[in-house]
This record gives structure tokens, C-alpha cells and sequence, in this order.
């Protein structure tokens, strides 16, 4: 036995000793990503995990669970309490543990890792024209721009990274200040819009353009208060809206149905389809839909429905403010709402029979032509910005600028496509404070479910205000540090470089 055992020992002796060149081997089969970046196919495959970052069900910021968080801290929505981390956002009782806000940090940080890919790797790749790798580049550079502005205005203060991992130390960054993190976003987007093109053919819609910077630029700016920069982004946008083929459709509904998406109104939207593996639940790539069950999230339980997010009266009655000159609905509220009003068909229905005299439900995407949302998967593309909101950010601009005459216009037109009274003569008379006061309301009616009423409010100063003054569920528990979200627990504990923001440090 032992002289087994020392030939043994011998044995591992000898294997130590052989040449330096034999112990640094590497497996050749081993994908890595030095290995893995060779074509453009490879750029092109991984722009588009970078795409799929913004649209993750549980951790991107059109997923379904951002889409619901979003509208749910506002006085527009209710969020049912059956899933207790969602609900305590809404409610105002989340932790530095909350699970969904954690899944939100560590998405814009997956998809930042997947864009530093890209972007520190096509100088490797052969069999390229320059303008086709900056344009892919430029792709990446969007994407990061955006990541980063939604850490900026969902955490504030965050670590940036823009290059890839070398050591173990480079792995644990400390913050930077919110400020910097704008204006990281703010260079990424910059530096796209040189090489993004205008418009893309038929078969490449959804991806990045030159106009989907200014605008998102445009909001960069805007959320900063920075007008003078908001206002020529903006101005320089809706200055080419012919060139670029931007405009408002003439019927506010053709924004949310399947037959006219990617519409001239669309600034940048995401995309879904019936594509893809049958499961949406699963992690694994081959297995995964490329649809969306936003849509049986918010419906009534009576067609299949979960509604896990529904609309309240509050929203309704900021509709009702106000009827088309020929004395209808404003349009836009029967686009985006379904109630008790006379002739209302949803999902195949008679409203009052089906849901019953005081039930308020989401028609905004959603597929309420259909019988009912029992399948989950919906294809409905969402909408990251639309050119509507173009033209009222640069009104805003123009307002706090007490440019008073270049806004109303901008106003206007989002007024006469809802077929409301022309109010340019009035307009033109008005303060700041009262043009602000029509912009806000405008915004509200426009854009409620697309997810930018939170960050309006925020913006206006008013969240405080307007969740106490219509009660919203949870009010009582707000303080200003739910304007943000806390660093997560998670991260916290493993890296030693990172502190709490302040708010949360209490």
C-alpha cells in the first residue's frame, strides 16, 4: 500500500514539474467573450439581449412589473395586495429588501454589462464596414443611455460603469453622484445620436434612431430642469418632424392597436410578438415568448383576467373635466378607460350586464376587441416615448421659460387631435402657472398607463400634495424618501465600496 501510495506522490511530483507551457493549457472549445465577439452577427445577437434588457418581465422598465409599479404610486391606479413587494411600493411601505425594487437595479445593471460587451469588443470584429460597427455601437451606447437615465430617476445616486471587469477589485464601485449618473446617460446618448440613423426599413423597426436620443435627451434634460438644453434637443426634434416622418395620428386610439404600430407617432417602442418559445416564465432563451402578459394582468377577472392593476376614479373624473367640441367623450378616455357609459362594448360585452354600473377597467393596451385575455400572451408593443410627449416636454420648456407664445401651439395641437375648444387666443394671455396647470393636465390624460405620471408629479413638486389630496391608498405612509427607491439590501452586503443613499439610511 504505501509503496502504491508513493508512486503516486511521485506521480503528481512529475506532473508538477512539467513545462510551464502544458499547465497553462486552455480548453479550445470553451466560449468566452474574448472568443465569443467574431462577426456581426455576434453584435447584432447581442444587441439584442441589450434590447431585451429595457423589456424583462420582472426586472426591465417597460416589463410588466415596472409598468405596474409605475402607475401604482400614483393617485391613477390601485395595485391588488395578493403580492406583497409590488403592493408595498404602492402603498409606501417598501424596504431596503423589497424584492422588486432589487430586480430593478440589478436589470439596468445586466443590461449595462451587455451593452459594455458590445461596445468594448467591436473594434475585434473583422468583416465590417465602419458605418455598420458605429452603428451598432451607437445602438449600445442608446440602450446604456437609457439604463442609466432609469437608475438616475428610480435610485438617484448609483455606481457607473462603463468598462469591463479585469480584476476581482473591479467588480465593487463605489456611487456616483445622481448628477453624474445624468449626465453618464446624458454622453452615452450623445454620442449615438452621431451614428444612429433616422429611420430604419421595414424589417429593423423597434431599434434605435437618431430621433429616439433627442427625444430621450430631451427628457434627460427636462427631468434636471435644465431648459435651455431641453429646449434645443427638443426644438431641433419637432424642427425635423417632417424629415423625420414624426407627427401625431390623426385618431388617438391607432396608438395602441396591432394594426398600426410603429406608427409616425411612435419616438421609440418596444417590441413584442407571438414569437418565440411557449413558456414566459421560464429563464431559459430557447423556451422564452417574446409576448407579454401585461394585458390579463390588467383585466377583469370576468374575461380571464388577474387585475392586479386597475385604473380608479380619480383618473376617470380628471377625463370627464372636459368634452370635444361636439359634446363626446374626450377621445382619449374612451381609449384608455372602459366604464358604465351608454353603448360600451369590452371584450365582446355589454359593460353594464358584465362587469356591473361601477367598475372602472383599462382598455389601454389591452386586447378588449378580443373575447377575453385567458391567454396570456399579448403581442401589444409598449410605448417608450411617443412623439405627443415630444411636443409637450418642449412645451413645458418653453413655459418655464415664461415663453409663453412658443407653448401654446405645442398645447394646441395635443388639444385638437382630442377634438377639445381651440384655446390659442386664451392661451396666448395666459401666466406661466396657468399654462403649467393645462400642460400637467394635458400630460395626465395623454400618457396615463405608459408610466410617466410618477416621475411628473416628482418633476412638478406635487406627489406629496396630489396623493394626500386624493387619498391615494398608503398616503399616510409617505415621506419624501419614497420618491426613490433605496439601494438594495443585496447589493449593500456584497460590495464593501457602496453606502446607502441618505434618505434611506434611517
Amino acid at each position: 500500500m504505501k509503496t502504491r501510495y508513493l508512486i503516486f506522490i511521485i506521480s503528481i511530483m512529475g506532473l508538477v514539474a512539467c513545462s510551464e507551457e502544458f499547465l497553462e493549457l486552455e480548453n479550445p472549445n470553451k466560449i468566452t467573450s474574448s472568443t465569443y465577439w467574431q462577426t456581426e452577427a455576434d453584435l447584432e445577437a447581442g444587441l439584442a439581449t441589450a434590447y431585451n434588457s429595457l423589456v424583462d418581465d420582472y426586472n426591465g422598465h417597460w416589463g410588466v412589473v415596472a409598468l405596474e409599479i409605475k402607475e401604482g404610486r400614483t393617485e391613477n391606479f390601485q395595485i391588488r395586495n395578493d403580492v406583497r413587494d409590488r403592493y408595498d411600493i404602492s402603498t409606501f411601505q417598501n424596504t431596503i429588501s423589497n424584492g422588486v425594487s432589487s430586480n430593478f437595479y440589478k436589470g439596468c445593471y445586466v443590461g449595462i454589462f451587455r451593452c459594455n460587451q458590445i461596445i468594448n469588443y467591436s473594434d475585434q470584429i473583422k468583416d465590417i464596414t465602419d458605418q455598420k460597427r458605429n452603428e451598432l455601437v451607437a445602438e449600445a451606447l442608446f440602450v446604456r443611455g437609457l439604463q442609466y437615465f432609469i437608475l438616475a430617476i428610480d435610485f438617484g445616486s448609483v455606481p457607473i460603469i462603463t468598462e469591463l471587469a479585469a480584476t476581482k477589485e473591479d467588480y465593487f464601485n463605489g456611487k456616483s453622484t445622481q448628477a453624474e449618473v445624468y449626465a453618464q446617460a446624458i454622453a452615452d446618448l450623445q454620442e449615438a445620436k452621431k451614428y444612429l440613423p433616422t429611420t430604419w426599413p421595414a424589417g429593423m423597426v423597434g431599434r434605435a434612431t437618431k430621433g429616439a436620443a433627442m427625444g430621450f435627451l430631451g427628457r434627460a434634460y427636462l427631468y434636471q430642469k435644465d431648459y435651455d438644453n431641453a429646449i434645443a434637443e427638443l426644438a431641433d426634434l419637432v424642427s425635423k418632424e417632417s424629415e423625420y416622418g414624426y407627427g401625431l395620428m390623426e385618431n388617438f386610439a391607432d396608438n395602441f392597436t396591432l394594426e398600426n404600430e410603429n406608427n409616425k407617432e411612435s419616438v421609440f417602442e418596444l417590441q413584442y410578438s407571438l414569437l418565440g418559445g411557449p413558456d414566459i416564465w421560464t429563464s431559459n432563451p430557447a423556451n422564452k415568448s417574446r409576448s407579454t402578459f401585461i394585458a390579463q394582468e390588467c383585466a377583469p377577472g370576468e374575461v380571464g383576467g388577474w387585475f392586479e392593476l386597475f385604473p380608479t376614479q380619480v383618473l376617470l373624473d380628471e377625463y370627464l373635466k372636459e368634452s370635444t367640441v361636439d359634446g363626446d367623450f374626450d377621445p382619449r378616455a374612451l381609449a384608455t378607460l372602459a366604464w358604465n357609459y351608454p353603448g360600451c362594448v369590452f371584450y365582446q360585452k355589454e359593460f353594464l350586464p358584465s362587469f356591473g354600473a361601477d367598475a372602472i377597467w383599462l382598455r389601454k393596451n389591452q386586447n378588449w376587441w378580443n373575447e377575453n385575455e385567458g391567454d396570456w400572451k399579448s403581442e401589444l408593443n409598449e410605448k417608450g416615448m411617443r412623439y405627443a410627449d415630444v411636443l409637450l416636454m418642449l412645451a413645458e420648456a418653453y413655459t418655464m421659460k415664461d415663453q409663453i407664445n412658443m407653448a401654446a401651439p405645442l398645447v394646441q395641437r395635443i388639444r385638437s387631435r382630442a377634438n377639445l375648444a381651440d384655446l390659442s387666443v386664451t392661451m396666448a394671455n395666459w401666466n406661466s402657472t396657468e399654462m403649467m396647470q393645462e400642460i400637467m393636465h394635458q400630460r395626465n390624460l395623454e400618457f396615463a398607463r405608459e408610466g410617466l405620471h410618477f416621475y411628473d408629479l416628482r418633476r412638478w413638486e406635487t406627489l406629496q400634495s396630489t396623493i394626500a389630496a386624493k387619498q391615494v391608498e398608503g398616503y399616510n405612509n409617505y415621506t419624501p424618501k419614497f420618491q426613490y427607491y433605496p439601494i438594495p439590501e443585496s447589493e449593500l452586503e456584497n460590495n464593501s465600496e457602496i453606502e446607502q443613499n441618505d434618505a434611506w439610511k434611517n
